[in-house]
């Protein structure tokens, strides 16, 4: 795999920006954590703050941000000199599978991958809840908080395991499915994978009816499609986000009706990649960004078996974030894509994905600067998870 780093200089102006009309942030008499002396990068896409400073409440939420006051820290909080290293928020991973594991999401959190979307469960051919249920296990700091999208949703003998062939079933399958807990709905239109063009897709009617009575009952719903044949049907019914950038042209007419209804993408090049499409899907994904559209972090880990893609990494998905860096995307849009973009994918961006005051402490510092190097984000220093230190 290439390993090519797009380096991008900042402009005097950025760098000007970070010390000069940056608010200051005192830090408030009851924080109990605070990390100060590091570059925060707070996940919005503004310019870096030069001499952050972090704060954290005993609630586990953040209560202070910004460039250092002259307050001085409270004598009670414990403080850590992170001595130049680059504060962000935690990364998420919004497209992975066979995530039910205490293993794998110790990996990801130690990583400072702090949440991920698992987008189908791979296991059973018929609903059941005792796998969602297995989640109040790995509630601690120490897990990944982990997501789920259940079964997917397809017509008889098609890409999934949960399969309807009406727009009533649909909707069955779709309020059983939420009845049992999951945190969103996944539909698949796909005909075939490794050559196989032959398998049913679901039609419009069907598709609709899931992603109305998702949205019926508060749910996102995301959309399996690799093929740009289908890509105008996922975002004609409203889906919430494409779970993968396709392997063959997508017309600039598609894209921009794509981000005309603020659909974002998760490109999941690794998984392209072994098929030899991934030429043309980081062409897809640099048109995309170019139009205007926005991209959140996923890499399908565990879509294929290592043996197909040796480049799924459990923990920081490096080859992904490379490979977007390849597409055009400059380490900012990475970053974004892994914080903001991917909370607000998984419905959580009130919550998570910046540093911001009143969110929820997950955080990764790491040593360097990834805005010069991206590599230095597996060179982690801390992670914090809901407030609590995990890795120091």
């Amino acid at each position: 795999m290439r390993t090519v780093i797009r380096v991008v200089a900042l402009v005097s102006a950025a760098v000007a920006a970070c010390s000069a009309g940056v608010p200051t942030a005192d830090v408030p008499t009851d924080a109990a954590l605070v990390l100060w002396n590091g570059t925060l990068i707070d996940g919005t896409g503004e310019a870096p703050i030069r001499d952050g400073v972090l704060a954290i409440g005993s609630d586990g939420s953040i209560v202070a941000v910004g460039r250092r006051g002259g307050r001085e820290f409270p004598e009670g909080a414990t403080v850590v000199d992170v001595q130049g290293a680059t504060i962000l928020p935690g990364f998420i991973d919004a497209h992975v599978h066979n995530a039910f594991s205490a293993r794998s999401l110790a990996a990801w959190a130690q990583a400072g991958v702090t949440t991920v979307r698992d987008e189908a469960i791979n296991s059973g051919t018929a609903l059941d809840g005792s796998l969602l249920a297995q989640r109040a296990a790995w509630s601690e700091p120490q897990y990944s908080r982990l997501l789920s999208a259940g079964w997917i949703i397809s017509p008889p003998g098609g890409y999934g395991r949960l399969q309807v062939s009406s727009a009533a079933e649909a909707r069955q399958a779709v309020a059983d499915e939420i009845a049992l807990g999951v945190d969103l709905i996944k539909v698949a239109v796909e005909d075939g994978t490794a050559g196989r063009t032959d398998l049913p897709v679901l039609s419009t009617e069907v598709l609709a009816a899931a992603v109305a009575a998702a949205h019926e009952r508060g749910k996102r719903v995301s959309a399996h499609v690799t093929d740009a044949r289908f890509l105008q049907a996922v975002v004609d019914a409203g889906v919430d986000d494409v779970a993968h950038v396709t392997w063959d042209a997508v017309s600039d007419a598609t894209y921009r009706r794509m981000i005309g209804r603020h659909i974002p993408m998760v490109p999941t090049l690794t998984v392209l990649e072994p098929y030899g499409a991934l030429p043309t899907a980081q062409s897809n994904l640099r048109r995309f960004v170019a139009l205007g559209g926005t991209v959140a972090l996923g890499d399908d880990f565990g879509g294929v078996p290592q043996s197909v893609s040796p480049h799924f990494q459990l923990g920081m998905p490096m080859p992904e974030i490379l490979w977007m860096a390849e597409a055009g995307m400059t380490p900012m849009q990475i970053i974004v894509a892994a914080t903001r973009n991917a909370a607000s994918v998984c419905g959580l961006g009130a919550e998570l994905g910046t540093l911001e005051i009143g969110k929820t402490a997950d955080v990764l510092v790491v040593n360097g600067d990834p805005l010069q190097d991206l590599n230095v984000l597996t060179n982690v220093r801390l992670v914090i998870h809901r407030g609590v230190v995990i890795r120091d």
